[in-house]
């Protein structure tokens, strides 16, 4: 089934769960989610920052995050 998205804000979504999907193949990206610590968090980024897609995965979650701090306070 096929889904359209409607906004940029659903399509931004989406493309961030296609990409979150492929990334959780990844063991370093599954520990980066379990991470609790900012310190651990801190490190897992810049090893996975190496890789194209956690660079577009982080910062698809950052603008929708963004969009959703902005649309709350309004």
């Amino acid at each position: 089934m096929i889904i359209l998205a409607e906004t940029p804000l659903d399509r931004a979504q989406a493309k961030r769960e296609r990409i979150e999907r492929e990334l959780k193949k990844c063991p370093d990206f599954q520990l980066y989610l379990l991470a609790k610590s900012r310190q651990d968090l801190a490190r897992m980024e810049r090893l996975l920052m190496q890789i194209p897609t956690f660079r577009l995965w982080r910062t698809l979650a950052n603008s929708i995050e963004l969009w959703r701090t902005l649309a709350n306070s309004a």
